[in-house]
């Protein structure tokens, strides 16, 4: 709708368009108020995952399909740990515990101890134990090392602690299985007992118990539920007192994360409005302004939302963080108004048709540089530019059709601000030419210093960070859980499932000496539980050198009974059609676990195979991806690094986008005013950019994402008051004008200077350099007025 497209005359409209006017505002005010009423009560809209926020990245169909396997596995799962000093009462905790997590709708599954059940195990392997051999007794008997196996098992029949019987030793005399057995155990190194999974923590008795949330934690509701069935099942256990409860997973996070942002969305907004009220009054002295202030920043609110919701139908709680600074940028056309109408005997319309070009053309260059917020293919500032900039139209609106019916009265500016406003021109006027080679020389010391100390930094764990108690508590369940499951694995891929196994197999050395080199504490590793075909086919020919024609050799140096040799031979010959398959294992509780790391082929990618990796306690991931490198098909997946890396790239992108806006920006000023103005217009704001990141980097400030989308929005900002000063070049003017961008620019720094007391990092380094920026540009940008007077 191109409201003030047409020619704008002097002469005051009429008050039949006046109400037309404010008719047509309060339709479009109420569709507003009725579709967010109705949004409201038919879905929760509010949205607090921190990874919705974040750039998608591009990747291949396997690799997608492999991310989104890993964040279902790990989604919503909560893991708890009591610690006791009685392990009995401990462990019936727990239980306890688990029976009440178990009968609450929040909680999908509750689990502790289980996946390995010996039993299943035993009756999955022993048939198939001709086929399967550990890597040791691999190693020995492809050099021929059999006596070594031999003696190995001479130890093990005769010691005191053996777990050999008689009806093993008569099935598999070299006791190779317990071996194998022993194996599956490996990464598993905590204890169990009656169901619960035991650890120590201080000294202290562990029961650790898993609970997998029945939807998202990030939507505010299910935190509430999940948390409060925590505390109460935790409540009703410890009725004593003797209990403690350690807690990790994205649910604490992102409870922490809700109960920050809302407090801050609280606080922020405010002293925001409080702010905005106090210069209103100082200012104006009078309520009328103060009235169609709080009615503008109200409409601007509510247009926010609304536009928000129609364009990604939910709204983050960050962006409600970010949209407080709306609050600071909305009141501008309040002030302009004001400012310009003061201590005229003129109809609002008059004032209003004087003003709306220049308004207009501020709009244009705001929304502007919010679409080149938009247009970056990160969902979290596509939705802050789609806030503000909604804001902003709604703000414009109320102006354009609610101010003609509605500022009837005459308004006075108090006369200290008019005289603040001048005294603060005054010498900007007054500059000569040598304040002005001071002022130069002052810039470019400040901006060469501050800008050789400025370093970027793009790890987005940086951006989002819990508090010390739950990253403390976390890393204590995270050692109990011997590293835990990264979110970084290896994606391995083949174009059979046969081949597939055998890459596991390679990988399984390398990943062997990486946790002896401690690169990392765990991994989970498919083949080690099925090994390939031609594996157990090789380790079924290795064992002809026990069961071929040194048997009887071998059962009469273990002082076994002959007789058994015809039953092994037979045995051993049949075993190579008992090999271990896919069908059988997934079919197991071990193997239920397992399957999700089976990536089988699809419909649009039916000729390839994948399996992940999983990885715990990673501790020098480049060293690790270098190791594993060597093997082919094989790929470390860092999701976080890959979007750390892609925002760096935004970032310098965004810097470009900057510069692009403005030449493009100077294009457009020409067109309406000398050269020599426009490019001091585009100037200003420019400069301030540059003071902002110099100061950044004074500040040891590191340069992000964040802090580069913000000096877009300086920039759209600032043209703006280049805009109004560029004007008109009298003095009553310019002393209005700089009333009205000082109360701007106050109200502005204000809103995002309180966002840079936030304690989310993302939103504190936006805040602190918009702050920076439109501080440096209510500096500056004075100068255009002087600049043009100068001119004629």
């Amino acid at each position: 709708m191109a409201l003030g497209g047409g020619k704008i005359t002097d002469k005051p409209q009429t008050a039949s368009r006046a109400g037309l006017r404010l008719v047509l505002w309060l339709l479009l005010l109420t569709a507003a108020v009725v579709f967010g009423v109705k949004t409201l009560n038919h879905r929760d809209v509010v949205e607090t995952d921190i990874l919705a926020m974040l750039p998608h990245l591009k990747q291949d169909a396997l690799t997608s399909r492999a991310l989104d396997s890993i964040e279902n596995r790990l989604a919503n799962e909560s893991y708890l740990v009591l610690t006791g000093e009685d392990k009995a009462a401990t462990i019936e905790a727990a239980r306890g515990m688990m029976a009440e997590l178990a009968s609450s709708p929040a909680f999908a599954s509750v689990r502790s101890a289980g996946e390995l059940a010996p039993k299943e195990i035993y009756r999955l392997y022993f048939p198939a134990r001709f086929n399967l051999l550990t890597e040791s007794q691999r190693s020995l008997l492809e050099n021929s090392k059999l006596d070594v196996l031999i003696k190995q098992t001479e130890i093990a029949l005769y010691s005191a602690f053996g777990f050999a019987n008689s009806e093993l030793i008569s099935e598999d005399p070299l006791l190779l299985f317990p071996a194998l057995m022993q194996g599956f155990g490996k990464g598993h190194r905590l204890g169990e007992k009656d169901g619960i999974l035991l650890g120590n923590s201080g000294g202290q008795t562990a029961a650790i118990i898993m609970a997998k949330g029945k939807d998202s934690v990030f939507s505010p509701m299910a935190q509430e539920a999940q948390l409060s069935a925590i505390n109460s099942a935790f409540d009703r256990v410890n009725h004593d007192n003797q209990l403690s409860l350690l807690k990790a997973g994205a649910l604490f996070h992102a409870v922490e994360a809700t109960q920050s942002a809302k407090a801050e969305v609280s606080l922020i907004g405010s002293l925001s409005m409080a702010g905005v009220v106090l210069l209103v009054l100082l200012s104006f002295r009078s309520l009328m302004p103060l009235l169609l202030a709080s009615l503008t920043l109200g409409c601007a609110m509510l247009s926010a939302s609304v536009f928000t919701l129609l364009i990604f139908g939910k709204l983050h709680l960050l962006t409600l963080v970010f949209g407080t600074s709306l609050i600071g940028i909305a009141i501008d056309y309040s002030f302009h108004f004001y400012a310009e109408r003061s201590g005229r005997d003129e109809s609002a319309s008059q004032t209003l048709s004087r003003i709306l070009p220049a308004l207009t053309l501020a709009l244009a260059t705001s929304v502007l540089a919010y679409l080149a917020l938009g247009l970056t293919p990160f969902p979290g500032m596509q939705q802050v530019a789609a806030f503000c900039g909604g804001g902003l139209i709604g703000a414009y609106l109320t102006l354009y059709l609610a101010y003609p019916m509605l500022a009837g009265s005459r308004i006075q500016a108090a006369s200290a601000a008019i005289t603040l406003a001048s005294r603060f021109l005054t010498p900007f006027q007054a500059a000569g030419t040598k304040a002005f080679v001071i002022g130069v020389l002052t810039v470019l010391f400040v901006c060469i210093t501050g800008l050789g100390r400025l370093e970027s930094r793009d790890d987005i764990r940086s951006l989002q960070q819990g508090s010390a108690t739950l990253m403390t508590e976390e890393a204590k369940v995270r050692t109990l859980l011997s590293g835990g499951v990264d979110n970084q694995f290896l994606l391995v891929r083949a174009e059979s499932m046969q081949t597939l196994l055998a890459r596991l197999e390679a990988l399984a050395p390398v990943l062997a000496k990486a946790e002896k080199d401690q690169l990392l504490q765990s991994h989970v590793n498919l083949a080690d539980y099925l090994p390939s075909k031609a594996r157990q086919m090789a380790d079924h020919d290795l064992q002809q050198q026990i069961y071929g024609s040194k048997l009887s050799e071998i059962l009469a140096r273990l002082g076994l009974d002959g007789e058994l040799e015809t039953s092994l031979r037979s045995q051993y010959q049949a075993g190579q059609q008992q090999a271990v398959t896919a069908d059988a294992l997934f079919a197991t509780q071990l193997g239920a676990s397992l399957k999700p790391l089976l990536l089988e082929p699809t419909a649009t990618d039916a000729r390839e195979w994948g399996a992940m990796v999983l990885l715990g306690g990673i501790q020098d991931l480049p060293a690790l991806a270098a190791a594993v490198s060597t093997i082919p098909g094989v790929a470390l997946v860092d999701k976080v690094g890959d979007i750390s890396s892609l925002m760096g790239d935004y970032r310098q992108t965004t810097l470009w986008l900057l510069a692009l806006a403005q030449l493009i920006a100077f294009g457009v000023f020409v067109l309406r005013h000398p050269w020599k103005l426009a490019a001091a217009m585009v100037a200003v704001p420019a400069l301030a950019a540059l003071l902002s990141l110099s100061l950044l980097g004074l500040l040891g400030s590191p340069l992000t994402l964040f802090h580069a989308l913000a000096l877009l929005l300086v920039f759209g900002i600032g043209v703006d008051y280049s805009l109004f000063f560029a004007k008109d070049d009298s003095q009553q003017e310019g002393s209005r004008v700089m009333l009205a961008v000082l109360l701007s620019a106050t109200s502005t720094t204000l809103a995002f200077g309180l966002l840079a007391l936030s304690n989310t990092p993302a939103i504190h380094y936006f805040g602190l350099t918009l702050a920076l920026g439109i501080g440096f540009t209510l500096l500056l940008s004075p100068l255009i007025h002087t600049f043009k007077r100068k001119m004629k």
